[in-house]
């Protein structure tokens, strides 16, 4: 990525569209797969009564985000096939748009999920805060009860969040790689000639 470096070829964006893409939706696909286990299991085995929280919900939603990005992160393999013949090749305000897309997904992503990253360690934090001094927190070869501070549940839970977080680091950053690409290509302002 030297700046002074020509300006790539329609073939060469092609070329890093098909790598990144893949690089994208194989490693959102599994960095999303244990945020997608969890609220899976969440949602079969919360009680009927109580109802989804905010906090399910918007997992839910940052999920269906993150499928979205992996969709446009194959999307943008589908571009590198049209990048490689002249004929089908999109215009280049055409392709900034669509990776700009892909950048705002994954952006949001990443915001979305950092804050109900947060909030959900400030609840734990607030929830630890509350036992007094001196008090013991693990009780030694008891399970973990609903009176519990801190669950196994919990964990596996801030661990998603994390995951998610990761999954639109890495959407982003091929985003990011794959505009700086077509910047790069100098020949004529709105097409790939």
């Amino acid at each position: 990525m030297n700046p002074q470096s020509s300006s790539p070829t329609p073939k060469q964006i092609a070329r890093w569209c098909r790598q990144l893409g893949w690089l994208g939706v194989v490693l959102q696909g599994v960095l999303g797969f244990i945020p997608l286990l969890v609220v899976v299991v969440r949602i079969f085995t919360s009680q009927q009564g109580r109802g989804f929280g905010p906090g399910l919900w918007l997992a839910i939603f940052c999920l269906i985000v993150l499928l979205f990005s992996i969709y446009w992160c194959f999307r943008y393999i589908r571009l590198a096939a049209r990048l490689e013949h002249a004929d089908r090749r999109p215009s280049k305000p055409a392709v900034k748009r669509t990776l700009k897309i892909g950048l705002l997904t994954n952006l949001l992503i990443v915001v979305i999920s950092t804050l109900f990253a947060l909030w959900r360690v400030t609840t734990l934090t607030v929830q630890m805060l509350t036992v007094p001094q001196g008090a013991t927190v693990v009780t030694p070869n008891q399970l973990a009860g609903p009176g519990a501070l801190i669950t196994p549940a919990n964990m596996v839970t801030l661990y998603a969040m994390i995951s998610t977080i990761a999954a639109g680091l890495v959407g982003l950053i091929v985003a990011l790689l794959l505009i700086y690409q077509v910047g790069r290509h100098r020949l004529a302002q709105d097409s790939f000639g």
